[in-house]
């Protein structure tokens, strides 16, 4: 069964050690490559040490200069985040990590459909920007006094809850392509376009939101793109 391909990116990474540490459990998982968004730090001896026999990762890291360049062509993109609250101005939402697995191995993919898994700076996370461009959001479960976890740690918990050894799903359903999910959104956005919306920005990250967190495969993509077609027909008529 053809599974999607994991592309791991580190946003503003601050410290060597989080380098090092990404590649060896990339390694471990059999993950590869590396995207780096604009490092605070450059990959040294510390990177190195931590990486152990990983270093091949580091060495051919790919850097980038937005998130937009990292993601690009990857058919869904997954904000990581250990605080709810903190960003006022996003809607999030996010799946718990075994929710998560479950939708994304309950759907087939297509051979090179990749998805991304984006991790903040170790100080403040993602930040409000970078959540905006997310399809949806995971988070760990964790306790609430203390809820933040170390970079490389929840680097681990991701990679063995997708990368590790699967549970058999007994419904597999056939995954939307990228294209398919974007003329749904841009149909959406068509439709709410004809309407005087206050929020029409937040109205769009709704709708993306809650295409990420049902992950919606390509039977139900289709007819929800068919019924919203058919809705801004009958609106052109009229006018």
């Amino acid at each position: 069964m053809p599974k999607p391909k994991f592309r791991i990116v580190l946003v503003r990474t601050e410290y060597e050690m989080n380098l090092g540490s990404a590649a060896r459990l990339m390694a471990n998982f059999g993950q590869s490559p590396l995207y780096l968004v604009k490092p605070d730090c450059m990959v040294g001896f510390t990177a190195r040490m931590y990486a152990k026999h990983a270093t091949k990762l580091l060495d051919k890291a790919v850097v980038c200069d937005t998130l937009a360049q990292a993601t690009k062509g990857c058919s869904l993109v997954v904000g990581t985040t250990g605080v709810l609250r903190r960003h006022k101005d996003a809607l999030r939402h996010p799946l718990m990590l075994e929710e998560f697995r479950e939708k994304v191995y309950g759907q087939t993919w297509k051979p090179g459909q990749e998805i991304a898994i984006l991790f903040g700076a170790e100080g403040n996370g993602l930040t409000e920007a970078e959540l905006q461009a997310c399809d949806t959001l995971i988070t760990i479960p964790t306790v609430k006094r203390y809820p933040v976890m170390n970079l490389s740690h929840a680097l681990a918990a991701v990679l063995y809850a997708l990368c590790g050894q699967q549970k058999k799903v007994r419904h597999i359903r056939q995954a939307a392509t990228e294209v398919e999910k974007k003329a749904l959104e841009e149909s959406f956005e068509r439709l709410a376009g004809r309407y005087p919306l206050r929020e029409r920005d937040k109205v769009k990250l709704a709708f993306r939101r809650v295409l990420g967190r049902a992950l919606p495969d390509q039977m139900e993509t289709r007819g929800l793109l068919m019924v919203l077609r058919q809705a801004l027909e009958e609106l052109e008529k009229k006018n």
